[in-house]
């Protein structure tokens, strides 16, 4: 499955070439002194062969309730984005009124032209999120040429300042304009590519529990955004299994806020940074075997049916890709466990 998965990405990523993705316009209904210049991928891993990219589903949204006009630059774009760049400059754009917020992952999609518009007055902004295991490899070349970075792992600043470069700590977020199902058609729901041990678990879960926990394999088969909420929405347990893709390294996927957003209780591995944002065991469940993991959603799952409790998150007006910190994203996010009376019946039962 892993093949298939590369390949698609590949054969997506080579279409690009006769069939670039375009430059995006979205008016803004904010700020009418500042633009957002949005730089990132139009699809998931470059290949239009997969759906909407992150950043370009979740990103653009926020940024239009902070803006004035969000212009969006695809990475697939290449030597390209400085070109398009700049013919928005000559024809729409103050760089002294505007704020170029990229998404690179990799030196190599960073064009060697790219830090010329620095000189030219713009602010560059680079979001990364794999400070954790690569900021050998990626921040610590290229951290000093923006103006500012904006790291998820925060006990990574002071390497940051070690190198004299600009960083703030600012972590994925939920979403808002989702409503809270009282009766809900799965137990639990896992979505992603399911490398490694995430194998594992996804046979042992469909064993126990059939078509009762939701699983899809993102490897397999892409999910659209819209399925893929929808089916969270629909769950009462969301499950994580944070281990990177290197087998060691515990990351906080933007799923730990997003699930929670949509009234899902998070299930996750033990993680002491988790506990910024979530006070453990009330807030948000650990485990740590499968075994275990199972037990939790047999107990939790029936606890909630039989109308004790209901996962909320707080004030998601705080805790959304519209707020920002020192001119970008303050991404922080709470819950609660409420009561609440509901006529459900257990469905594992």
């Amino acid at each position: 499955m892993h093949v298939l998965n590369t390949l698609r990405n590949r054969v997506g990523a080579m279409a690009n070439v006769f069939l670039p993705p375009e430059q995006e316009v979205f008016k803004g209904n904010d700020d009418p002194a500042v633009n957002v210049v949005l730089v990132g991928l139009r699809w998931d891993y470059g290949s239009r062969l997969n759906g909407d990219g992150f950043e370009y589903r979740r990103f653009i949204p926020g940024l239009i309730n902070l803006s004035n006009t969000v212009y969006f630059v695809p990475i697939e774009a290449k030597r390209a984005i400085v070109p398009q760049i700049r013919t928005l400059a000559r024809n729409v754009l103050d760089s002294r009124k505007t704020v170029i917020l990229s998404v690179f992952k990799h030196l190599k999609e960073i064009p060697n032209n790219y830090f010329t518009l620095s000189e030219e007055g713009y602010c560059l902004v680079n979001w990364y999120t794999d400070d954790d295991m690569l900021f050998d490899s990626f921040s610590k070349h290229i951290a000093k040429r923006f103006d500012l970075n904006i790291t998820t792992f925060e006990p990574i600043l002071p390497r940051y300042k070690s190198i004299n470069a600009r960083a703030i700590a600012s972590q994925w977020a939920g979403i808002d304009g989702y409503g809270f199902p009282e009766c809900r058609e799965y137990a639990a729901c896992f979505v992603g590519r399911m490398y490694g041990r995430r194998s594992s678990l996804i046979k042992r879960l469909r064993k126990e529990f059939g078509d009762k926990v939701f699983i899809h394999d993102t490897q397999v088969k892409p999910i659209s955004d819209e399925a893929m909420l929808s089916a969270y929405q629909n769950s009462w347990l969301a499950i994580d299994e944070p281990t990177a893709f290197d087998g060691r390294t515990k990351q906080i996927k933007a799923r730990v806020f997003e699930n929670a957003s949509l009234g899902c209780l998070v299930l996750t591995k033990p993680n002491r940074r988790i506990a910024r944002y979530y006070e453990p065991n009330k807030e948000i469940a650990f485990w740590e075997t499968i075994p275990e993991l199972i037990r939790i959603i047999v107990s939790t799952t029936r606890v909630f049916t039989q109308g004790w409790h209901v996962w909320r998150t707080s004030a998601l007006s705080e805790s959304t890709f519209t707020n920002t910190d020192s001119g970008m994203f303050s991404s922080t996010v709470g819950g609660r466990i409420s009561e609440s009376e509901s006529g459900c019946t257990d469905v594992l039962s």
